[in-house]
């Protein structure tokens, strides 16, 4: 079983070579970065930060742009699972359990053909609702 797991998260990583595990002053330039690209008011940004995502009209294009600096999310791919996991699991592999599972309830590839401001929001803030305590250990009170 522990062969297994090792075997596992191995593979993980080999198949994302090319991600970079992001940490939280990689999450607090990315939230910058979005805040010039999709203003939002100052009550909303503090949320954002709080990894909460109130209704507002660029919150769509906001969490877009984070997950796509993050290296979670590309147009032409939709979410990169392994990436996810790789992300979400690099510090504590107890948390793979709660990760997947909101990758399987969570996971579409745009089959209703929604703008891509839209799909990541979509996807990501149903991942979030499994997960928020796992992102806020990862990037931190960014």
């Amino acid at each position: 079983m522990k062969f297994t797991l090792i075997l596992l998260f191995v593979v993980a990583a080999v198949a994302n070579a090319k991600f970079e595990v992001r940490n939280k002053e990689d999450a607090l330039k990315a939230h910058e970065e979005c805040l010039e690209d999709n203003t939002v008011p100052d009550e909303i940004y503090e949320k954002f930060l709080n990894y909460e995502f109130p209704e507002h009209k660029r919150t769509n294009c906001y969490i877009k742009c984070f997950v796509e600096k993050m290296g979670l999310f590309t147009e032409l791919k939709g979410f990169d699972e392994n990436a996810i996991i790789t992300q979400f699991t690099y510090k504590n592999f107890k948390n793979l359990e709660s990760v997947r599972h909101g990758l399987e309830k969570c996971i579409d590839h745009n089959e209703w053909e929604s703008d891509t401001c839209t799909w990541a929001n979509r996807v990501f803030s149903c991942w979030l609702k499994i997960n928020r305590h796992v992102v806020r250990k990862i990037y931190g009170d960014a």
